[in-house]
């Protein structure tokens, strides 16, 4: 198998600073980079590296000269806008799209509706990266550490001693809950899947069914949600302490009702994304680590045509 990605022309649309960091380690391994959005002098390429890069303005260019095309891990919103930290406005359109050739391998994060029916009218070769288990694991740590600083900088108590629950016990909710534990913290686990509660038991955190967490609630000195659904709703905030603080893991828009938490003067926090905001050189280091191996993987067993680069 291929070690470096020598002969493919990648394009790279920015999201966040992370993105200036894998665009390093893809340039470290050969490939030729289509840049679109990014700021020269933020990504600081000596003389030989920017004999593999370009920079662009728009989509149309990069698109029909693309292999691999590498959009921020949020991906598009559903107006097919890519969401990006910066003032940039870049739109996934229907003409981009067909200025695509046939075998371009198209990585995101997370795949919208609008995204997901572009591939289906066009049979674009797309991986969704965040549910790659190696990427997600990996990516829970700094999203985790990010969460602590997020819930230490909100609440005048300290971590260690305080009553902390976890809701979902997936990826991101494991690394949390054993870092909560390894701060000292009184560690409440809240999932339906009872092979994650027994998992979460033999981690020492007091464990509880998610239809189950008003019992608790009210006892709570900082939530830390990480299920992409309502879980937190009116009649449940209700329940909550006035100190009380959330943070919010899972994807916009979230799983509470922040209408209904600034009414009652609870304190929370919509914090999806944290890898790019608190950690961008290692969150950026991660993707250069797993992209590579995607995108070799997927040539070698001669997915979308692709081939002739090997």
């Amino acid at each position: 198998m291929r070690k470096d990605l020598d002969g493919l022309t990648i394009t790279m649309v920015y999201g966040d600073k992370r993105d200036i960091y894998l665009a390093k380690r893809l340039i470290e391994i050969n490939a030729n980079l289509l840049l679109v959005g990014f700021d020269r002098n933020e990504v600081a390429l000596n003389f030989k590296e920017l004999k593999r890069v370009q920079f662009f303005q728009n989509l149309i260019e990069p698109a029909k000269k693309t292999d691999i095309f590498i959009l921020p891990i949020p991906g598009v919103d559903n107006q097919g806008f890519v969401k990006t930290t910066t003032k940039n406005s870049f739109q996934l359109t229907q003409e981009v799209v067909k200025s695509f050739k046939s075998h371009t391998l198209i990585l995101v994060g997370i795949v919208s509706p609008y995204l997901l029916d572009l591939k289906e009218q066009h049979n674009l070769n797309l991986i969704e990266t965040a549910e790659l288990n190696d990427l997600s694991i990996l990516n829970s740590i700094p999203s985790a550490e990010g969460a602590l600083a997020k819930a230490m900088e909100l609440t005048k108590i300290t971590i260690h001693n305080s009553n902390s629950m976890v809701i979902g016990f997936g990826r991101v909710g494991i690394t949390l809950a054993r870092m909560l534990k390894g701060l000292g913290a009184n560690t409440f686990v809240a999932a339906r899947n009872i092979e994650q509660l027994a998992r979460a038991l033999e981690m020492n955190c007091h464990v509880l069914d998610l239809n189950d967490i008003e019992k608790k609630l009210q006892e709570m000195d900082i939530i830390f949600n990480t299920v992409p659904a309502l879980i937190l709703p009116k009649e449940r905030l209700k329940l909550l302490n006035k100190n009380c603080v959330i943070i919010d893991l899972a994807s916009a828009p979230g799983g509470l009702d922040y209408n209904a938490a600034d009414e009652l003067g609870i304190r929370s926090y919509l914090a999806p994304g944290l890898p790019g905001r608190v950690a961008p050189i290692t969150a950026g280091n991660i993707l250069g680590t797993v992209y590579p191996r995607v995108i070799i993987d997927y040539i070698s067993k001669g997915r979308g045509g692709v081939t002739n680069v090997c």
